[in-house]
């Protein structure tokens, strides 16, 4: 077996619930109001909904696949994998197909992919013969809306938990983040701006399986009862990273990346499909 298939196979066997949640809850069908948490509003704001989960593999699947074709257009990128030296890329496509990774988050999509995927859901969800509500919008969140849902009350919250720790009083992990030395971490800054993260090779040969994304309903919700606002993939906003350029940003950080960049209060500039980012949705009730 080659090191590609090594890897991919670790994750399926080892990325077990994390120790702060010994068991996952099952997720509801992504057109069931039981997948939404309602977001209390902001002063003189309406309240929203938002996704309780990071978008799966498999409800991506069931859009760029749907007419039991792939299209080319909406495809998810494997390209975005070759971070990590000796990674064959044939193999990557099981992150995009193979029915074991159906929980983990859709990544190597990029903003316009996510909208596309927003305004397919809002035609599907308006076109069920029985629905909650009788119109809604899906759409990416504000950075603005993704921090409010994220603190979850507490203004002055560092992380989506409410506490300035990542790991709990028994020394359980809180989020999947990267669980290496920053002196590890090689970071470099490419020609198109973007950056390029990789471990140093004696890191390589103990990096623990769980230094990949995970499922999404792992790890303890926030008290809004959102998973994964802090780790597992960063999430796309539509607020603009700096003013006049074309980048958004991206809020939570990711498997890849440590806990600096998974405080509610941290940005990140989102230019292209990676590795570590996707994405969640709002949704916005038009007609009740």
């Amino acid at each position: 077996m080659n090191k590609a298939n090594t890897l991919l196979l670790a994750i399926l066997l080892f990325s077990t619930p994390s120790f702060a949640q010994k068991k996952a809850p099952k997720i509801p069908d992504l057109l069931s109001e039981k997948h939404w948490a309602y977001i209390p509003s902001q002063a003189g704001e309406n309240g929203f909904y938002m996704a309780k989960f990071e978008t799966t593999v498999k409800d991506y699947r069931a859009f760029y696949m749907g007419t039991g074709e792939e299209s080319a257009d909406h495809s998810p990128s494997m390209e975005i994998w070759n971070f990590k030296e000796g990674w064959d890329q044939s193999k990557i496509e099981y992150y995009y197909k193979h029915p074991g990774f159906d929980n983990y988050p859709i990544v190597g999509v990029d903003l316009s992919d996510a909208k596309a995927f927003a305004e397919w859901l809002t035609v599907e969800y308006n076109n069920q013969p029985k629905r909650e509500f009788e119109e809604v919008i899906f759409r990416l969140p504000t950075e603005q809306e993704w921090e409010w849902a994220a603190r979850a009350g507490n203004d002055i919250a560092p992380f989506p938990w409410g506490g300035p720790y990542i790991r709990n009083s028994k020394g359980d992990i809180l989020a999947n983040i990267l669980r290496v030395s920053d002196t590890n971490i090689i970071s470099q800054v490419q020609d198109d701006g973007s950056i390029k993260f990789s471990l140093a090779q004696e890191q390589m040969k103990s990096v623990r399986p769980t230094s990949y994304t995970t499922p999404v309903n792992q790890f303890i919700p926030n008290r809004y009862g959102l998973y994964n606002m802090s780790g597992n993939v960063s999430e796309m906003t539509t607020s603009l990273y700096v003013e006049g350029l074309n980048s958004t940003v991206a809020k939570g950080g990711s498997y890849l990346q440590t806990p600096y960049w998974a405080m509610i209060s941290s940005r990140q500039e989102f230019l292209r499909p990676t590795a570590y980012t996707g994405f969640r949705l709002v949704m916005e009730v038009v007609e009740k």
